[in-house]
Parts: structure tokens; C-alpha cells; sequence
């Protein structure tokens, strides 16, 4: 409310008014009573409504760091005691049958952290509770990552198939780990890998590209050595000739199934 524009108004009346009453008197200043009334509630709700919410947001930050700050302490507590520092789940597995394989960290990794292949239906508390019971590795953060099946195929004449997904799963450790640096060849023969490189390519040779006229190609694995090589000459027979040939070899080993069948029937007669 604007009162001293109010305080003029009435001031500038009653300058102007040759006769009032008592009465009008009495009403000019219950108004002025009650403007003064209503301002000073406004101001008092104002004051009431900003000490709340200065009240409800100190609360919540007090809350928030109390939180923080007792999860801290329990799990540092839980460290230094060579406990679990998070809430163990009840369902107790001892003879646990997930594949958990540790893979070799890429360029993007720090050596503090660690990446796993891990089932599908793991999640993180699953690994964090598996890493720490059977190997006794802390799991500080732990992220996923699911990657899409790829398409693939067996052969150049089969049709493509979907690979199932793979799901990784990186941890972070309290302690660092460096992998050993790789064998050379010179060093450990099992750990050349130019062996399986040219398996692969007579796999593909014979396999994937060995269709048709391709069939007879020159192979490109062990410096084609292993073939494929063309069929050597044969001797001409003629067709009568094998045809005689060909019914008396299956009237001889009729004859011999014949045989063994008498064989076993005397053996069974004869106990």
C-alpha cells in the first residue's frame, strides 16, 4: 500500500473541508491504524518466509555433509580393520560359477585401474562382492561397458549370424598393477604367434575361399606348402571292367558279413 500518497489525500481534505465531524475524524484514523497494520504484517511474513528457507537450505547441507562424511569414516574404518568396506549381501554362494576373465589394459588406462569380461548377468555390486571374497581386491568405483554383437559368418556360403554381446566392467584398485611385459619369440616359442597367424590363413584357404573355381588355388599359409594341390594322374580303367570289379568287391564283403554272422551264432549255441 502506498501510504504517504494516502497521508497527502487526506491531509490536502481536510485543508479544503470547512466542517467535519467527530465521527469523520474517527474514521480518517482507524484507516491510517489499519494501513499501518497491513504493512507491518507484510514485512513480518517477508522476514518469517526468507528465515525458513535459509533454515530448510542449511538442513539439507548439513544433512548431505553428515551423510557423506559417516559413509567416509565407515568405509576408511572398514580399510584399516582389512574388512569389506561396503554392506555384504545375505545369500551366501560358495561355490560360485561366473567367468570373470582380466583382460590387458589399453592406452587409456591408468595403472589403477583394471578391466574384466564379465557374464551378462553380473552387475557391479556382483563383481565388487566377487573380487573382494575370492581374491581379495577392493573395487573403489566400478563402470560398464556392453558391446553389440557383431555379425560374422562361417564361410563365404553361410549366412551371417549375430555374435552374442560382451559385457566389460572396469574397477578402480587401491594399489597399482603393471602387467609383465610380453615374452619375445627368441625367449618362449609358445608365445610366437605367427604359427596361429598362418593356421588362420589355411583355415581361410580351405574353408572360407576354397568354393568352386577357387577350389585348386594355390594356398597362401606356410608359403603354400600344405596345398590345396590339383589331383594326381589316375589310371584308365574301363567302365565294364570297373563295374566287374566294383560288384565283386561288394559280393566279397557280403559274403564276409555272411561269415562273421555264423561266427557269433555257433559262439552263442556252443556256451
Amino acid at each position: 500500500m502506498n501510504l504517504n500518497g494516502n497521508n497527502r489525500f487526506l491531509t490536502v481534505c481536510l485543508k479544503n473541508t470547512n466542517f467535519l465531524s467527530s465521527s469523520a475524524f474517527k474514521g480518517i484514523s482507524l484507516i491510517r491504524g489499519l494501513a499501518t497494520v497491513l504493512n507491518s504484517n507484510d514485512s513480518t511474513k517477508t522476514i518469517e518466509k526468507s528465515n525458513i528457507l535459509n533454515v530448510n537450505n542449511d538442513d539439507k547441507e548439513r544433512s548431505s555433509g553428515r551423510f557423506s562424511s559417516r559413509v567416509m569414516r565407515l568405509a576408511r574404518e572398514s580399510i584399516a580393520l582389512g574388512k569389506s568396506h561396503f554392506r555384504v549381501g545375505e545369500k551366501e554362494l560358495y561355490f560360485p560359477k561366473a567367468r570373470v576373465i582380466l583382460l590387458r589394459p589399453n592406452s587409456k588406462h591408468t595403472p589403477y585401474q583394471a578391466k574384466f569380461i564379465v557374464p551378462k548377468s553380473f552387475n557391479k555390486l556382483d563383481l565388487r562382492d566377487y573380487l573382494f571374497h575370492v581374491y581379495g581386491l577392493r573395487a573403489m568405483n566400478v563402470t560398464t561397458q556392453l558391446l553389440h554383437g557383431r555379425y560374422t559368418r562361417a564361410n563365404a556360403g553361410s549366412p551371417r549370424y549375430r555374435e552374442p554381446q560382451i559385457k566389460k566392467m572396469t574397477i578402480e584398485m587401491e594399489q597399482p598393477f603393471i602387467w609383465p611385459e610380453e615374452p619375445k619369440a627368441e625367449e618362449n616359442d609358445l608365445w610366437d604367434s605367427h604359427i596361429i597367424q598362418e593356421l588362420e590363413k589355411y583355415r581361410d584357404d580351405n574353408l572360407t575361399f576354397a568354393i568352386g573355381s577357387d577350389k585348386f588355388k594355390p594356398g597362401s599359409s606356410f608359403g603354400g606348402a600344405l596345398g590345396p594341390y590339383k589331383p594326381t594322374a589316375q589310371p584308365f580303367v574301363p567302365r565294364s571292367l570297373k563295374r566287374k570289379f566294383n560288384n565283386q568287391k561288394r559280393r566279397s564283403k557280403l559274403k564276409i558279413d555272411y561269415l562273421k554272422g555264423l561266427v557269433k551264432l555257433n559262439e552263442f549255441v556252443n556256451r
